[in-house]
């Protein structure tokens, strides 16, 4: 079958590629080499894919998504001799295929994730790169993050599901400050510190557990375009300093949404400003204007929920 499908000119195997589901392309590219960079220079347009990196100390794999639902998994093995076909990545490897999985047998894990995402980034269009981390002070993360952004890929979020402490999460950070749209999930313990937030330059940023930050935390955001803060600790007295500020010096901000620990008012909040109240609905708002002209309008979307958007 493949080799009469390599027979075909480029325009005719392309509509026929197009149509093939991950699953089929990643077994046909294994057939040749030739088979691989044929199909790959149509699948690299066609087919998008969201690769998973799952990372623990007793098991880890690549979770390939699309659409958002897995339709693929390759499992990181470092035991048994169960094997019986090989695939190739950048080197060849032992594997076993079952279903929509495939066990693939490597002795370094940190060298098979490099290969693997190598390998789906030559044939797939990557959208973003997903971490989760299962490990607690392992430097392997940060081997994996490097790697991710030295490949100019977005990672998707950062999910470290066991604490990290401050010197790792200020690693993570640090590796993944280019990354352009970041998500980070896990670090909820009040001890987590990291004060160089000003390095941080992202489309999105997103910070699931952000009782640990200070408003100068939040003032640093500010080469950032759009923030999600979750489970924050700040008074009204510090949400009205954060205002304060974003109306001095906004920077790169163009929404700040902060989901508080403490319930607020507008009225509290906006204290001392030049407030004028937007009439919408039930939905309380105001709109904030600083001296220079600049606008944000402040929405109090519930108890606990606080979006500042600008305007100007």
């Amino acid at each position: 079958m493949s080799f009469a499908l390599f027979r075909l000119p480029e325009v005719a195997l392309e509509e026929l590629v197009k149509n093939y589901s991950h699953k089929e392309v990643l077994f046909l590219v294994q057939t040749s080499q030739k088979a691989r960079r044929r199909i790959s220079r149509h699948t690299i347009k066609t087919h998008s894919i969201k690769p998973v990196v799952f990372y623990n100390k007793w098991y880890s794999s690549v979770e390939l998504r699309y659409d958002n639902r897995e339709i693929f998994e390759i499992h990181i093995q470092s035991i048994g001799d169960h094997f019986n076909s090989t695939w190739r990545f950048q080197t060849i490897v032992p594997v076993l295929s079952d279903g929509n999985s495939l066990s693939s047998y490597w002795i370094d894990h940190i060298e098979a994730f490099k290969e693997i995402l190598n390998f789906i980034n030559e044939i797939f269009r990557i959208e973003k790169v997903l971490l989760e981390i299962k490990v607690k002070n392992s430097r392997e993360p940060f081997l994996i993050a490097e790697h991710v952004i030295l490949m100019n890929l977005n990672i998707g979020y950062i999910n470290w599901q066991r604490y990290c402490g401050k010197e790792e999460m200020e690693k993570l950070l640090i590796v993944s400050k280019d990354a352009t749209d970041l998500i980070i999930k896990g670090f909820d313990l009040f001890s987590t510190r990291f004060d160089r937030f000003d390095l941080l330059q992202k489309d999105r940023l997103e910070i699931d557990h952000s009782t640990w930050m200070t408003v100068e935390n939040i003032l640093a955001l500010r080469n950032c375009k759009r923030v999600w803060l979750r489970k924050a600790s700040f008074k009204p007295l510090q949400v009205n300093q954060i205002l304060q500020e974003c109306l001095e010096n906004p920077g790169e901000l163009q929404l700040l949404r902060m989901y508080s620990l403490f319930r607020v008012t507008l009225e509290n909040i906006v204290t001392g400003l030049n407030a004028v109240r937007v009439q919408a609905g039930i939905i309380k708002r105001v709109r904030i204007t600083g001296n220079n002209g600049i606008q944000f309008l402040v929405t109090l979307e519930s108890k606990d929920t606080i979006v500042i958007k600008r305007e100007t």
